[in-house]
């Protein structure tokens, strides 16, 4: 396998994201091999999100822009941007994500040395609306991801998911489920597949970008309710714990949330950084925000 010559897809599905895009776009352009392509797909913007994307496209072939001018929900446009990937491997990207310049490169290589994974997150960089970096966000390296793993809810971050293309035009995300179609999907198929994940960090993840207290509160809503849908395959006492952490863990983000504490809660999702860490991460984000073509 040519790394340079391994087609990789590259999805990003965007809903009035004019704020950010043009960052996660400014990563794709900045990686280290060339053959790829990238498919924005619009879900109906109605800022300037479009035109950010058209822009883009007009002097890079590689770029392809859909819009059909209506809002079908993103596990709709989850499973029509996998349709479009036409390369052997096919790479999921969030419009208010980054990349490292490096993340292709090194997910291919991975696939390369581990042909029987079917999907391979990585670590990231936990950041705020600003690109201020929050810290690195907590998780472990797993070779070989079990069912106890993902039932837990956070085995990986979606967004740093990158597989082969055929498993996920096999493997479809449930287009009822406004929440939690990545947790569906990982439940209804980790046991059938090879999920494996790198503990090192290749994103810059965008906490709460648009967070609210009913997203949260919906979010959590269908989290459980996936958890009973699933209950044959975790079993009863196991849907019930989660399930009641889960209140637990609402009940503490409410009490949080009335005293304007959130961030507090937000920042123990991840782990200080070195000095010298830190000062190569900010380099490396304000070379892709600042990006020229």
């Amino acid at each position: 396998m040519n790394n340079q010559k391994t087609l990789i897809s590259i999805g990003i599905p965007f809903y009035n994201s004019e704020a950010y895009l043009g960052f996660a776009i400014n990563s794709v352009l900045m990686q280290t091999i060339s053959h790829w392509e990238l498919f924005l797909m619009d879900d109906g913007s109605t800022d300037n999100s479009l035109e950010i994307a058209k822009e883009y496209a007009k002097n890079e072939p590689r770029i392809h822009v859909i819009s059909d001018g209506k809002n079908k929900g993103l596990p709709t446009r989850l499973n029509e941007l996998s349709d479009l990937a036409t390369g052997s491997y096919y790479c999921r990207m969030d419009a208010d994500d980054m990349m490292f310049n490096n993340r292709l490169e090194i997910q291919l290589a991975y696939f390369r040395a581990h042909p029987e994974t079917d999907l391979l997150g990585t670590g990231a960089i936990a950041i705020d609306n600003n690109n201020q970096i929050l810290g690195l966000r907590k998780g472990e390296a797993n070779k070989k991801v079990q069912l106890h793993e993902v039932f837990k809810g956070a085995w990986v971050l979606h967004p740093s998911i990158m597989g082969k293309t055929k498993w996920f035009k096999e493997n479809r995300y449930d287009v009822s489920l406004k929440r939690a179609q990545d947790y569906d999907l990982w439940l209804r198929t980790v046991q059938k597949s090879c999920f494996a994940k790198l503990k090192e960090p290749y994103l810059y993840y965008r906490e709460a970008s648009t967070s609210t207290i009913k997203k949260h509160f919906v979010a959590v809503q269908h989290f459980i309710n996936l958890i009973w849908k699933n209950v044959s395959i975790l079993g009863f006492f196991s849907a019930l714990k989660i399930t009641i952490t889960s209140f637990i863990k609402l009940n503490i983000y409410i009490l949080f949330w009335l005293f304007g504490q959130t961030p507090v809660l937000i920042a123990r999702r991840s782990q200080d950084l070195d000095e010298k860490s830190l000062i190569y991460y900010k380099k490396n984000i304000f070379n892709i925000a600042n990006y020229k073509r």
